[in-house]
């Protein structure tokens, strides 16, 4: 049963982001970022709707830098508004380069977020490593940071660096809202 399982698990796809509409120009993005799922993203706000997607609500743990990098570009080129809930979301390493590409960046809740490495919730910024396997273990990349780097400099939020610079290996550093507000990561701490 047990090898019927592992079989079952070996053959499953990659888990993809999944988008959800929530209806009044509101979508959710949910799930970690895997290897063109900026197509995904393009092919979901092309979809005739009655009203265009204005407000990317986001709960994810990051995952594939370049599938970040792009769906980040999209968001901003389509004036899109990024929101995470810090009582009850996380967006994590990639899904930041997302948040911050935000035409408006709402870090609703931000206020309860506990500053540091030991929340669960919130904005989740680290450098970029390499995905591991049972033989090769995840490493930083110091291309996949410089990369983040110019993105969060482009986006107009250079603060980000330091917050991804403060994570530890294998940890992610949260910022409280005001810490958001100061760095011009977040816009508001208001919902849309």
């Amino acid at each position: 049963m047990l090898a019927a399982a592992c079989w079952l698990f070996a053959i499953m796809p990659a888990s993809a982001i999944v988008l959800i509409e929530r209806g009044n120009g509101h979508a959710e993005l949910r799930g970690r970022f895997d290897t063109d799922d900026e197509k995904v993203f393009q092919e979901f706000l092309a979809r005739p709707r009655a009203q265009r997607i204005r407000v990317l609500w986001l709960h994810s743990p990051g995952g594939i830098l370049s599938s970040g990098l792009a769906i980040g570009r999209i968001v901003r080129r389509s004036g899109i508004a990024t929101a995470v809930d810090g009582a009850k979301a996380y967006c994590d390493s990639a899904c930041t380069l997302v948040f911050v590409a935000g035409a408006r960046r709402h870090y609703v809740n931000g206020q309860g977020v506990m500053e540091g490495q030991a929340s669960l919730t919130g904005l989740g910024f680290h450098g970029s490593f390499t995905r591991g396997n049972a033989i090769n273990p995840a490493m930083r990349s110091d291309r996949g940071t410089r990369e983040m780097t110019a993105f969060y400099r482009a986006m107009g939020v250079s603060g980000a660096v330091d917050l991804m610079q403060r994570a530890a290996i294998s940890t992610l550093y949260r910022p409280n809202g005001a810490t958001a507000l100061r760095l011009r990561i977040a816009t508001t701490l208001v919902a849309p």
